[in-house]
């Protein structure tokens, strides 16, 4: 039997033990009840980082990939149909990993769990855009919230698809504007791509990116949107264009390379990956 969560599997003894102490406590004295406090604080410290635990269990004792998934990702993922096979077993194998390592947290009234073929299509974005790097993980970058709709949140309380905080290691997207992207990749500008994008360059700093500055012609070319479309697709009332070059170039490589052939090959090089 393959253990899919180790965290879980840690978690069980322990919940068992604060509920034998709890039932005992009305029995004992109030000395003997203060033990509750190290299952709870045990429990918070898993709880904290289950994702990194999850991720260091599978690394050792890898899962065979879902087929489920896998069917997803044949249907609605074009990138992956054109990998050979031997990077198809990387991308899955990463996939499968870096969906255990990372919280994943549905935002709205109430959090809920975030279904597994949610997750697929979020991280196999950033598995994609990291398949070519060894930190496929992209830094500490270990919490994903997913709103379903446009939202506010107090760095930009006006509504908008994407966020990143590299500081908090968050990454904030809206799922109408994203699962539009992955199903009409011509009409939407792809926010998975896009966060993923400003998350790989806030971690990896010691990588020479190419100057974009006042590239906005060329985006137009690429993509049929100028500035303009884009803001107002993301809700943000400014965008770094290296993030703008970086999704397209992922959503958009044939485009890409017939209107920006030397910048593609630069980001070819940086990613490690024809996209």
């Amino acid at each position: 039997m393959h253990i899919h969560s180790i965290s879980k599997v840690l978690a069980l003894p322990i919940v068992l033990a604060a509920i034998i102490i709890l039932y005992l406590g009305p029995n004992r004295t109030s000395e003997t009840s203060i033990f509750i406090f190290i299952p709870v604080i045990l429990l918070v410290v898993i709880y904290v980082f289950h994702g990194p635990l999850d991720h260091w269990w599978l690394s050792k004792y890898p899962l065979k990939f879902d087929p489920l998934l896998k069917v997803w990702l044949e249907k609605y993922f074009e990138p992956y149909k054109y990998l050979d096979e031997d990077h198809k077993k990387v991308f899955e194998y990463r996939l499968t990993l870096y969906m255990a390592g990372r919280l994943f947290q549905s935002v709205g009234a109430e959090m809920r769990e975030v279904p597994e073929d949610i997750k697929c299509m979020v991280a196999a974005h950033g598995v994609l855009l990291g398949l070519g790097n060894n930190d496929y993980l992209i830094g500490d970058m270990d919490r994903i919230f997913l709103y379903k709709h446009p939202f506010p949140t107090p760095d930009i309380p006006k509504l908008h698809s994407v966020e990143v905080n590299s500081e908090d290691g968050v990454i904030i997207l809206s799922l109408e504007q994203l699962t539009n992207a992955v199903l009409y990749p011509t009409d939407y500008y792809n926010v998975g791509y896009h966060a993923y994008a400003e998350a790989f360059v806030a971690t990896q700093k010691d990588i020479i990116y190419p100057d974009v500055t006042d590239s906005w012609d060329i985006v137009n070319k690429i993509s049929g949107w100028d500035e303009f479309a884009i803001l107002k697709q993301t809700g943000l009332d400014q965008i770094n264009l290296l993030h703008v070059h970086i999704a397209l170039f992922f959503s958009k490589p044939d485009q890409y390379k017939l209107n920006a052939p030397e910048l593609f090959e630069k980001l070819k090089l940086i990613f490690k990956i024809k996209p």
